[in-house]
């Protein structure tokens, strides 16, 4: 069944393209300018960063137990923001430096845009007040981090492997970090295109069906696929507006389609469980929305 769905999606998609060339360039270019104007600035340093400060825990072989490796990944991706807790977890699971049980938990819990994009993008410039980027942060990872205590006080993980190999292998952790950053940036940047170049057909093709469709619409539609453009499109419709900014923390809560693709293909290059990432992605909207709109 899941691949006779796949099937229609790509046929649909593929007449969709072919028919829509002028619509689907414009949704091409919409998904390279959110990429090199939004994500690339802000993301690029913290990623290269991060993945060498794990290749450099790698060499010195500091993966010892369940709290502290939690307490290190959280911080890579919380200074590396999407998708580098899960490309963290990933290597680690692969690498046996860490249970499978337990990075299926983690996938959920060290999930968080990076500080830049937050007090950046969507503080700074969205939302014209860094304050507020900085409170949004600080209500992000408080909710995150109350998870983080709950998962090593309830759920009990297996005994911790050892494995020294990644450590021997590991000769150059900045050339490393280059690397894996780089594998990163091509899986963010071809699935942010890839989905803003998808909402600009599909919105267009109901315009083309319906004559018009409500701005709140084709703010969904941009959201639901990918959540930079989404928050550009929102901005462009709605900055004026009293409850834009309630929309916008709802907009990085969900986080698109997009984020969740480039978190289920690390998962599955790991064989990893994504019950639990489900799990807490759905409490941290509900919770973050509803702190955000008694907060902002």
């Amino acid at each position: 069944m899941l691949h006779k769905t796949n099937l229609f999606i790509c046929w649909f998609l593929m007449i969709l393209f072919i028919f829509m060339p002028e619509i689907t360039h414009q949704g091409a270019q919409l998904g390279i300018e959110v990429f090199l104007k939004r994500l690339l600035p802000y993301l690029l340093p913290y990623l290269v960063v991060s993945q060498w400060l794990l290749y450099e825990l790698y060499k010195k072989n500091k993966w010892q137990s369940h709290v502290g490796n939690s307490i290190k990944i959280y911080t890579i991706g919380a200074f590396g923001g999407f998708p580098t807790g899960a490309a963290t977890i990933s290597t680690l699971a692969q690498s046996s430096m860490i249970s499978k049980r337990h990075a299926s938990h983690l996938l959920g819990i060290c999930h968080a845009p990076s500080p830049m994009f937050v007090v950046g993008v969507v503080g700074s410039q969205f939302l014209l007040s860094v304050n507020t980027g900085i409170l949004i942060l600080i209500i992000l990872h408080s909710i995150n981090l109350i998870f983080l205590v709950f998962l090593h006080m309830f759920i009990p993980m297996p005994t911790l492997p050892k494995n020294d190999q990644v450590a021997k292998s590991v000769s150059s952790p900045l050339s490393e970090g280059i690397h894996q950053a780089s594998s990163i940036l091509l899986l963010v940047a071809t699935t942010v295109v890839f989905f803003t170049t998808i909402s600009t057909v599909i919105r267009e093709s109901m315009t083309f069906i319906l004559d018009e469709i409500p701005n709140q619409v084709t703010v969904i539609i941009y959201s639901f696929f990918e959540m930079t453009a989404g928050l550009e499109i929102a901005h462009q419709l709605f900055q004026m507006e009293s409850l834009f900014p309630l929309l916008a923390v709802s907009i990085l809560s969900f986080n698109g389609l997009s984020i969740h693709m480039q978190i289920f293909v690390l998962a599955k290059s790991a064989q990893l469980s994504l019950k639990p990432y489900v799990m807490y992605r759905l409490f941290h909207f509900l919770l973050f929305v509803g702190s955000c709109f008694l907060f902002l």
